[in-house]
């Protein structure tokens, strides 16, 4: 059952150690599901992932989920285009949740804080994410909250000689009513 005191927000600068080991626990747990590898990111200074929570900024950066009492269980990045053509999208990233807290919604609370927090971004009129494909669980869960296939990888990630196809999703959140120019993105 959900911890009812699961606490779902941006990391901040206290976190970084915590999702540090996160990140790296996820890349060695589940090696498919991630661009990136174990072996590379464990190389990487604490800047790098410092880097990563986008620390001064409040429309990108990496939602964590904190459950028994402090302890970081879940992430998911969110991060908005700057270039001004793609200023209306947003991508999410590397959902993780640690083995022993799946199957009680903590995947979802992150996604669901995702979207609102997106939704709530002027202008911004999509989501994009990537998933491993056959990953049933994380595909399942963003179906769930309407994201559509728009988009199929062939051999997009190889590890150990097997390679893996990634499906491209996405999720319409903006408004269909047309913008000022003054609230225009592009």
């Amino acid at each position: 059952m959900l911890n009812r005191t699961m606490d779902i927000r941006f990391l901040i600068s206290q976190d970084i150690d915590a999702y540090r080991d996160l990140r790296l626990h996820a890349l060695r747990e589940s090696p498919t599901a991630f661009a990136s590898s174990f072996e590379q990111e464990a190389q990487y200074p604490l800047t790098a992932f410092a880097h990563r929570l986008h620390l001064d900024d409040d429309v990108n950066g990496v939602f964590g989920a904190f459950g028994d009492g402090d302890r970081l269980v879940g992430m998911l990045g969110f991060s908005r285009e700057t270039r001004l053509k793609r200023a209306h999208v947003g991508a999410l990233w590397s959902l993780y949740v640690l083995p022993e807290f799946r199957g009680q919604g903590v995947g979802a609370r992150l996604l669901d804080g995702a979207i609102a927090h997106a939704r709530q971004l002027s202008g911004l009129r999509q989501i994009t994410l990537s998933v491993t494909a056959g990953n049933g669980a994380a595909g399942s869960l963003y179906r769930s909250r309407g994201f559509k296939s728009f988009g199929l990888a062939r051999a997009a990630s190889c590890l150990d000689g097997n390679y893996f196809d990634e499906e491209y999703l996405a999720l319409h959140v903006g408004s269909s009513e047309r913008l000022s120019r003054d609230q225009r993105h592009c």
